[in-house]
């Protein structure tokens, strides 16, 4: 078993890890086709439907689940026929276990 001081380290470890993961790679995150827009710029076009993508990870590597249930929330809007989604706001202090969408097409 791990003592409290061992379970630190491990843990700045695997977040600096996924830091560098996501600082060296931000272009994963882009859907070819697919652009994120505000509720006011879509109202000329046709809304599809609601889309959702679920965060893989949570606690430290937050962030790294957010973007990647972003981004398969896009996928999803491509599925389905959209060009653009309108995320809802998310709240920083709760722990996020879906990521809805909007799914329009402009």
């Amino acid at each position: 078993m791990l003592d409290h001081k061992s379970y630190e380290v491990q843990m700045k470890r695997a977040v600096l890890f996924a830091a560098m993961l996501a600082a060296c790679t931000p272009t994963i995150y882009d859907v070819s086709g697919v652009t994120e827009s505000n509720a006011a710029d879509v109202a000329g076009c046709r809304f599809i439907g609601n889309v959702r993508g679920i965060p893989a990870v949570f606690g430290p590597l937050k962030d790294i689940g957010l973007k990647d249930a972003r981004r398969a929330a896009k996928v999803k809007a491509k599925e389905v026929g959209g060009n653009t989604v309108v995320f809802e706001a998310i709240p920083e202090v709760a722990e996020v276990y879906d990521v809805p969408a909007k799914v329009y097409s402009c």
